[in-house]
């Protein structure tokens, strides 16, 4: 399983080249809405977030999520994430 250095490395990279944002501006208390999403911006990210890490989010993400609750969602669905097939 991946810690949660290596996502959050990893979703500031994906938010920040998505949104055109710099990395520097993406803190771990800042909105998504903050860094300019709206909520069909907020959709797409969440597939792509899906789509990188192998997860499925069950719920649909919110313009007002903080990229430390993303860490969080993120590291716990991974580690309750069933194992992939040998």
């Amino acid at each position: 399983m991946r810690s949660r250095l290596y996502i959050a490395f990893h979703l500031q990279w994906l938010l920040a080249s998505f949104l055109e944002q710099s990395l520097h501006q993406i803190c771990p208390d800042i909105t998504l809405d903050e860094l300019g999403a709206d909520s069909f911006d907020v959709v797409e990210l969440q597939a792509i977030m899906e789509e990188t890490f192998g997860i499925f989010i069950a719920e649909p993400l919110r313009t007002y999520v903080t990229f430390a609750e993303l860490v969080d969602l993120i590291y716990k669905t991974m580690a309750t994430a069933p194992a992939p097939p040998h």
